[in-house]
């Protein structure tokens, strides 16, 4: 039996692993904070799970009681019962299953947005030139309209959807992460196709086939289920690792 410290900091986490609605979430968090529902939305949307750190036992049991109140479903736990992460291992090609199966599948969408210059001149376009000309030959003055030319520097934003799916095993501890653009798809053979994500897909899919006692995250849900991409929430691989910390927990408080 493990003892926890008197002011050992608490956590409380969602106990459901499938659904998720930051929406409902966010209304029980302002009712049982007593605050306004736009004031918690955006930690809805980013807690992935975990709802609250850092709390002494009786602030997190009385937050749980309340929110359980309202129809959340949550457990309370020492902050050092949250589930490390194994390192990173990328991978490029598809590997055989190991013989200790996946626990978690974990799939997320997420935005990168970069930023790129170039130069670019400006000044009078052709219908301005014509009517200066127009205008010097009816004055006899060099009227020109416009401006003079000069060369600026414009930025540009460019936006691309990236997708990672993270393999989890527990027994020994690995994390096995692709990344969707530079995975080698040809192990599809005949169905192999001519876009990512369609490729992505049938990996994840055979992946869940091949392992269906495995967890999968609501990033997982969100596309074998053919949600739309923006559905998935995820802003960066720190929200994907958050949400997977949090269920690995869930699963390991499971299994007591």
């Amino acid at each position: 039996m493990r003892l926890v410290s008197a002011d050992s900091p608490f956590m409380v986490l969602l106990s459901r692993s499938v659904v998720r609605d930051p929406v409902a979430l966010a209304k029980a968090l302002a009712s049982a904070r007593k605050t306004p529902v736009q004031d918690q939305m955006v930690f809805a949307k980013s807690c992935w799970g975990i709802v609250s750190e850092h709390q002494t036992e009786i602030e997190a049991r009385a937050l749980a009681e309340s929110l359980r109140a309202l129809g959340v479903d949550c457990l309370v736990c020492p902050d050092a019962s949250l589930t490390a992460l194994p390192s990173v291992e990328e991978i490029k090609l598809f590997q055989p299953l190991a013989a200790a199966a996946p626990v978690l599948i974990s799939a997320a969408a997420i935005t990168i947005t970069s930023t790129s210059t170039r130069l670019v001149k400006e000044g009078p376009s052709t219908a301005q030139k014509i009517a200066s000309t127009g205008l010097m030959l009816a004055t006899g003055m060099p009227i020109r309209l416009g401006g003079k030319e000069r060369t600026i520097e414009k930025k540009q934003e460019h936006s691309d959807q990236v997708f990672y799916l993270d393999v989890i095993y527990k027994e020994p501890a690995r994390r096995l992460r692709i990344n969707a653009h530079q995975f080698d798809y040809s192990f599809l053979k005949e169905r192999k196709l001519y876009q990512v994500l369609g490729n992505f897909k049938l990996l994840v899919g055979e992946l869940v086939k091949g392992t269906p006692a495995a967890w999968q995250n609501h990033g997982t849900h969100v596309l074998l289920e053919g949600k739309p991409m923006q559905t998935m929430g995820y802003n960066s691989l720190t929200d994907l690792e958050r949400e997977t910390r949090w269920l690995l927990t869930l699963l390991s408080q499971s299994a007591r």
